[in-house]
């Protein structure tokens, strides 16, 4: 649509701007491919702008792009798993149980034991998912042309902070496991040599 004004605009710029009072025109610009065609990146042209803007004082367009709308969503995306992950973190801080091995039966401790492993790879799958979602936005934005990328930037730096502040909890909570297994399998041992 904007293409199809912006290449029109010379016969429309003697009619005046439908818009009357237009406070704010947010427009996004996507990457499209035509058939046997490179991918072009859609503008809007300043006569253009000029002719929408023209019964609007004050009136502003913004446009956003294709990386910017995919960066920002996959910074929503990350927000919402890292707050997730931090009231995953809470809940676990207000269940904290004494990991000391307990004397049970062998099949009760390999039981635990195998638990354990299990919990690790699903904190080592939420460790990957984040690190992969800021490699993801990190593209993105050096896609994004500089003059919009720093709004985008000081939000993905706060990101960043808090995904570092998860990825550390999540570290912390596989060495206590890690540790957990190693004294279960002690015990294990220990078991199974007083029975040899």
């Amino acid at each position: 649509m904007v293409e199809i004004l912006s290449s029109s605009v010379h016969g429309i710029l003697n009619q005046p701007s439908p818009f009357v009072n237009l406070k704010s025109l947010e427009i996004y610009l996507e990457r499209y491919t035509l058939l046997n065609q490179a991918p072009k990146n859609v503008g809007i042209s300043t006569k253009l702008k000029s002719y929408l803007l023209d019964g609007s004082s004050g009136g502003a367009i913004v446009t956003f792009t294709l990386q910017e709308i995919q960066a920002q969503n996959l910074m929503d995306e990350l927000r919402s798993l890292l707050e997730k992950e931090s009231d995953n973190s809470k809940t676990k801080e207000t269940q904290v149980e004494s990991h000391e091995p307990k004397n049970l039966k062998i099949g009760a401790n390999m039981e635990q034991i195998k638990n354990c492993w299990d919990n690790l790879a699903v904190q080592i799958e939420k460790a990957r998912l984040v690190i992969s979602k800021v490699q993801e936005i990190e593209e993105l934005l050096s896609k994004v042309l500089t003059s919009k990328r720093s709004k985008l930037q000081s939000c993905f730096s706060s990101l960043c902070t808090e995904a570092d502040t998860v990825i550390n909890q999540v570290t912390d909570y596989m060495k206590i496991h890690c540790d957990e297994n190693q004294s279960l399998s002690s015990v294990c041992a220990t078991t199974l040599e007083s029975f040899s």
